[in-house]
């Protein structure tokens, strides 16, 4: 068989463009009893039994390069096509390997098992109406198969047929009653569907099946989180991290529990489990590509030379910057602090802390891996060590009375609120009013934390408001639909670039009387430098830190549903609230 197999060893591993939450099963290796008979098939099978054996000792280059010289011998062996598309998916090359499992596939059709396989291949690169097909093809083939009927449940659930992903699961239910991941399925689609509390009735019945499990416990904490139960998903995410074994896993509990901890604000304990957003062992975390010590806050830093870096988000690297003095004030007139942020950010940067280097950071794929690198610095033996900005947090926020009280802490181009308190005034007469409602990555499982835009109609119908948009991105479709069904315009700035003049964004943001949205790159803008924001999030979130504001931002408000999802009664309350504000700025 003609492939360059060694070529595609030395490629990078994919990017996988979903997580497959929740899935079970796959990648399971063929029963070569089933593969012999002919005279080719009888020189094959010792080769496939040893790239077995090496699948199973996690060797998976080693795998490929036997299985390939058994398509060598005969490449349309069904066996060794499944076998070089599970290598090839182990290693990473998903693309790759979905070609082998079709070909797999089309030599062997009545091997249900490689239909699973390549729909879970589909899923992780975001294939889902093909990941749905082979799916329902491999229950024709085992119907009520438990793992089939999860993983075609998973799919729904992504595609947002939440209806009958429950309907498919809770059918299999009946005849494997004791089988906990299908409880766990049922929850986790009820969970994605916006009913955290229905979904720990079937957590807590997989529970009771089985009491040990840590990806049911980890589930139960999540869930727990979203219904406003924090104290609950604080012991839930305890429980998970005591029994798990495996090491991935454990990452991904810590870091829940991280979330869980700064959301109760349990400070000091939130941000010591938040260090597992570097333990290189989860493949979602970010790899830092840096040639110095990381600071995690038990050295003094008095007097040294450090590189503040920004991490996750450009909203995160933001809200993080709310204590870059502080580490500042900390490694003092005898030390150094340069920056390292996105480059959008760096004009403001500038002349905020006036870092005496100031450079770019860039995220980039590499080996299935994304890394953050800084190109710019060539001599990184002139810095002691560099902070991610989340651990100079760390180190200055440990308590809710360590926020201090400010007015923003970031310094606005005065340009720039010159040019955008023109284009403001030259809007219709009335207070101005901004208004976000999306990410730039919204799907079905980001949806249930944004309020939909039908629900923004009580705010939109507020007399005397004049509406801007601050949302980023494609809103032609929402701001149209405003227009049309309500009458209301949402004005738009003439010449301002909300994805990328981050200085006329944050220049808007003070030129209006108020932001209302998210917390996104726009309203975190806004109110670090200033400017008057109602924050839009539920009450779970991590930067509230169980208060009823946002300590970061002591000057905004929040905004949280009564119960998760609830974005109507919220955006009533929103309403109420703006008609009262623009009462009394009138009565002023």
């Amino acid at each position: 068989m003609s492939i360059a197999l060694q070529s595609i060893l030395a490629e990078s591993p994919q990017q996988q463009e979903r997580e497959a939450k929740g899935s079970v099963g796959g990648a399971r290796l063929p029963d070569l009893a089933k593969a012999g008979g002919t005279k080719a098939n009888k020189k094959i099978i010792p080769i496939l039994r040893r790239a077995k054996k090496s699948i199973d000792a996690t060797d998976y280059a080693a795998a490929a390069k036997l299985t390939m010289r058994a398509l060598d011998i005969d490449e349309d062996n069904a066996a060794a096509n499944h076998i070089m598309a599970i290598a090839l998916e182990k290693l990473g090359h998903l693309s790759k390997a979905l070609d082998f499992y079709e070909r797999a596939w089309r030599l062997n059709p009545s091997d249900g098992e490689v239909y699973q396989n390549i729909a879970l291949v589909a899923w992780k690169l975001d294939m889902l109406p093909a990941a749905r097909k082979f799916l329902q093809l491999f229950l024709d083939l085992q119907p009520n198969d438990p793992n089939g009927v999860i993983n075609l449940g998973g799919v729904l659930r992504d595609l947002g047929e939440f209806d009958e992903a429950i309907e498919l699961i809770r059918a299999a239910i009946y005849t494997h009653q004791d089988y906990t991941m299908l409880w766990n399925a049922l929850a986790t689609v009820m969970l994605e569907s916006g009913e955290p509390e229905q979904a720990l009735t079937f957590y807590d019945e997989a529970l009771r099946l089985d009491p040990k499990s840590a990806r049911v416990w980890h589930n139960i904490a999540y869930a727990a989180g979203l219904g406003g139960d924090r104290p609950r998903a604080a012991e839930a995410g305890e429980k998970a991290l005591s029994l798990t074994t495996d090491p991935e896993d454990r990452v991904t509990i810590e870091h829940g529990l991280a979330h869980t901890y700064l959301a109760l604000g349990r400070l000091k304990e939130g941000w010591k489990a938040y260090i597992s957003r570097f333990n290189p062992i989860a493949a979602s975390n970010v790899i830092d590509a840096i040639e110095a010590p990381r600071w995690d806050g038990a050295e003094d830093i008095t007097g040294k030379r450090v590189l503040l870096m920004g991490e996750q988000g450009l909203g995160d690297e933001v809200l993080y910057m709310n204590a870059a003095q502080d580490l500042i004030d900390t490694v003092g007139p005898k030390g150094r602090v340069d920056f390292a942020v996105e480059r959008r950010l760096m004009p403001m940067v500038q002349r905020t802390f006036a870092p005496k280097t100031l450079v770019r950071h860039i995220t980039v794929d590499n080996e299935g891996r994304k890394i953050r690198a800084i190109p710019d610095i060539k001599d990184w033996g002139q810095y002691d060590f560099y902070i991610p900005m989340g651990n100079a947090v760390s180190a200055h926020r440990s308590t809710l009375d360590d926020f201090p009280s400010h007015h923003g802490y970031l310094i606005p181009d005065p340009q720039k609120v010159k040019t955008m308190a023109d284009a403001v005034a030259a809007l219709p007469a009335g207070p101005k009013i901004g208004l976000c409602w999306k990410s730039m990555l919204m799907n079905v499982s980001r949806s249930k934390y944004f309020s939909p835009f039908d629900a923004w109609k009580p705010v939109l119908e507020t007399p005397g408001a004049v509406f801007v948009s601050m949302q980023y991105g494609d809103c032609e479709e929402e701001i149209t639909q405003a227009q049309k069904e309500l009458g209301v315009t949402i004005h738009e700035i003439p010449g301002l670039d909300l994805k990328d003049d981050l200085d006329g964004v944050a220049a808007a943001g003070l030129a209006i009387d108020l932001t209302i949205g998210p917390m996104n790159a726009s309203t975190n803008l806004a109110a670090a430098h200033g400017g008057l924001v109602w924050f839009l999030a539920s009450a779970d979130h991590w930067p509230l830190h169980g208060t009823h504001g946002i300590p970061w931002y002591p000057t905004a408000q929040v905004f949280s549903p009564k119960q998760f999802g609830a974005w109507d009664e919220t955006m009533v309350r929103v309403a109420s609230a703006l008609a009262q504000q623009i009462k009394c700025s009138k009565a002023a």
